[in-house]
């Protein structure tokens, strides 16, 4: 009789560390993005770990604890992840992988917050993108942390299709308050 062998491969027992997810997002020369993931892991695993310990998941009320955490993300430089420098932003180029990280970071503790960390960012960018230069100069900066003790924070939504005399039209919000 000839011995079996078991050939399923071994799955992988933990996530990659921060050497592999260098190499594999391509980030071992961009120190500027190796900082903010320590920083944005440091708010996830603090301050709103915290947050989720203490029971904030279990309600959708908008909460004077879950207000300190945009005073959080101010700190640790997730607010301004998706501004251009010459608005208050700290990192050149694209944001889109910034974006990501931080959203990844924060995701491991708490979806909500990594959702969070993206609105404003999805707020802005119908200005960044299609925005006259005026208009991207006074609402960027309105977000800046760099720029203001308070910065103005933008929420984005689509609303359904509406019927209207001629057809139909999406009509989407964008909104700012301080």
């Amino acid at each position: 009789m000839a011995a079996s062998t078991n050939s399923t491969a071994e799955s992988l027992r933990t996530l990659p560390g921060d050497e592999v997810r260098q190499i594999l997002w391509r980030t071992t020369e961009r120190y500027d993005l190796q900082m903010l993931v320590q920083s944005v892991r440091g708010v996830a695993r603090g301050p709103i770990a915290r947050l989720v310990a203490n029971g904030a998941r279990n309600t959708h009320e908008w909460t004077p604890e879950k207000n300190a955490m945009l005073r959080e993300f101010d700190a640790a430089g997730i607010t301004g992840v998706f501004l251009d420098p010459e608005y208050g932003g700290y990192l050149e180029g694209p944001k889109n992988l910034p974006m990501a990280m931080v959203a990844f970071e924060l995701a491991w503790v708490d979806g909500g917050a990594a959702t969070g960390s993206l609105a404003g960012g999805l707020a802005l960018a119908p200005i960044h993108e299609r925005g006259t230069a005026d208009q991207r100069a006074e609402w960027m900066r309105r977000c800046s942390t760099t720029l203001n003790e308070t910065p103005a924070r933008g929420a984005f939504c689509l609303v359904a299709a509406t019927r209207r005399s001629k057809g139909y039209s999406r009509e989407c919000g964008i909104s700012a308050c301080s």
